[in-house]
């Protein structure tokens, strides 16, 4: 990590250390879009999002690779939102759950479009248009799916939309009246008398879902399910003045009627009908399912297994504890929105848009999944988790104007085991999970509750000797005497599974006196039938020799002392007793 990147992700963690903060890891790299400079509206913050979280919208901006610490300190920076708008400048900043701050910002930057009038079509520089005989440049175009999240993954993107939601529509379009003939026996006059955008339609697999008209339209669908691909359909009318003036005894000579002008009136109709879609995915959490746990060793234990089956940003129990996943949030501009242009008969103009659309992103981090919750007044954690599980899959590369990295690989993790010491039993009982789209949870339930007993584990040592030991293992429950049929027993480095009766036999090397051994359940969350780990200690049978050893070691020992016996009281005597005082000098 180089030391500006250092540097910023200081700053980031010190800005946004209520969501944990995790800017991307390595050196900077960002690469320019040729939009990316005008990447931040000049119009914020506005629509009640305040400084600091307008600065972190809009991820595709351009990363100032050059900022020093000594730009961020005291001299250099006057206000809290200067020192958010030189950091949104020199990193991007993830969100720890799909902001509120998108959907406030889009539901007041959609009133700032204003259309062209008859004779201009405004739009945006992504938007197809279409011509028609009157119509010209007719298009409508989804400024935002609310709410909805786009999801990276390594096969591309894919737009995640609650089941209820609504959809904001831009359409416009100019109206091509055909020039005058002012001149000669036959003279037409062209006028526009009425035009409008009579209505637009929302629609997937061919239902109507709501119907609005105008240039701005916010169109609601409830109950979406699937992946439809929704539908915007405008259909603009145009009602022209047609006056014809013709001279039936008209003078050449002097260009002119010498009679009365015959004048007739037509008002022809035209219509025209643009459609945009886009594919979505209605993130439904309704397959969630999970089972409370209680531990017969520790009463004040309890836990629970929760599997959304689905990507999901955080579940919540007891109220306010909460477990974050993987997925993290960033927000950016929506292509085709920076620059709006301006159509007339004559001539295109392109200027900076005032209209600016954010949309939210998801993308797995290289945080692993942990718990924001404050520690408790013992300093404890309210919540551990105790495993994470799901389909392992290659990380996604997020555009190059964006700051941060993704994990690659990556576990989906679409389920989770958690435990707590410090809650009520009764915590678990009901769990919220929230979705990776702003605004989706649910809660659920969890009636089934499941008991991790305690185990007895009893080690026999059945043969022995100074090289080997066979050890006899039996696991069974510690308040029935069955046996326990799961699990493996694990002495020293020999492991072995339990068999069907509830035994297992290890043969280890150099045993020593005492054999330790460890019974290892399968992990609570992943069997029907939960145990505790438990241990003992066996001691190997002492080596004692057979009478015949010793009464061989006895008459060896004694017919090698004789004769060493025999030498020292010789000496002894020899010397009248002065070497040992054996022997008596006199």
């Amino acid at each position: 990590m180089s030391a500006r990147r250092s540097m910023a992700t200081v700053c980031a963690l010190l800005l946004v250390s209520a969501t944990a903060g995790i800017v991307a890891a390595g050196g900077f790299n960002a690469t320019t879009t040729p939009e990316a400079g005008d990447a931040v509206p000049d119009d914020g913050p506005a629509y009640g999002v305040n400084n600091s979280t307008f600065q972190r919208l809009w991820s595709e901006d351009i990363d100032n690779n050059n900022l020093s610490v000594d730009d961020f300190d005291d001299a250099n920076v006057s206000s809290r939102a200067e020192f958010a708008h030189r950091l949104a400048r020199s990193t991007d900043i993830p969100f720890a759950r799909p902001p509120q701050a998108a959907d406030d910002w889009n539901s007041g930057d959609f009133g700032d479009y204003t259309p062209g009038g008859r004779s201009k079509s405004v739009h945006p520089a992504g938007a197809s248009l279409v011509d028609g005989v009157y119509i010209k440049d007719a298009y409508v175009s989804i400024f935002a799916t609310q709410p909805s999240t786009i999801l990276h993954h390594a096969n591309g993107t894919t737009r995640y939309v609650a089941p209820d939601g609504h959809v904001r529509t831009i359409s416009d379009y100019r109206v091509a009246v055909p020039q005058d003939d002012r001149n000669g026996s036959h003279r037409e006059r062209w006028s526009v008398d009425r035009t409008r955008i009579k209505s637009v339609n929302l629609s997937a697999a061919g239902r109507t879902l709501d119907s609005g008209s105008g240039h701005q339209a916010t169109l609601q669908y409830t109950n979406l399910s699937g992946d439809p691909q929704l539908t915007a359909e405008a259909t603009i009318t145009v009602t022209l003045r047609h006056v014809t003036l013709d001279c039936p005894d008209w003078n050449s000579s002097i260009s002119s009627c010498d009679g009365d002008w015959t004048r007739t009136v037509e008002t022809p109709e035209a219509s025209q009908t643009v459609s945009t879609s886009q594919r979505v995915v209605v993130n439904r959490l309704s397959d969630i399912a999970g089972k409370r746990v209680r531990f017969d060793a520790t009463e004040d234990r309890v836990g629970a297994a929760v599997h959304p089956n689905t990507e999901w940003s955080t579940i919540t129990v007891d109220g306010d504890v909460r477990a974050r996943s993987t997925w993290w949030f960033y927000t950016a501009g929506r292509a085709g929105w920076q620059t709006m242009v301006t159509s007339t008969a004559t001539d295109t103009v392109h200027s900076t848009s005032s209209v600016r659309p954010v949309q939210i992103h998801a993308f797995p981090s290289q945080q692993t999944p942990y718990v924001p919750t404050d520690l408790t007044d013992d300093g404890e954690r309210p919540l551990t988790i105790a495993e994470t599980w799901g389909s392992e899959q290659a990380g996604p590369s997020l555009p190059p104007n964006i700051d941060l990295e993704s994990a690659d690989p990556y576990v989906n993790a679409d389920s989770i085991a958690v435990t707590s010491t410090t809650l009520d039993k009764t915590a678990f009982r009901d769990v919220t999970v929230h979705g990776i789209v702003r605004g989706q949870s649910r809660t659920v339930t969890l009636s089934e509750q499941q008991t991790v007993r305690e185990t007895d584990l009893t080690l026999t040592v059945t043969d022995a000797n100074s090289t080997h030991a066979v050890v006899r293992a039996t696991v069974t429950g510690n308040s029935t005497d069955a046996s326990v049929t799961s699990g493996r027993v694990t002495i020293r480095n020999q492991t072995t599974a339990l068999n069907s009766s509830g035994m297992a036999t290890l043969t280890i090397s150099n045993p020593g006196t005492l054999v330790h051994g460890q019974y290892q359940p399968p992990a609570w969350w992943r069997t029907d039938r939960p145990y505790a780990a438990s241990t003992d200690i066996a001691k190997t049978p002492a080596n004692y020799p057979d009478l015949q050893t010793l009464i061989q070691l006895v008459v060896v020992t004694i017919l090698w002392f004789i004769p060493l016996a025999v030498l020292i009281f010789g000496f002894d005597y020899m010397s009248d007793g002065a070497l040992l005082g054996l022997s008596n000098r006199t």
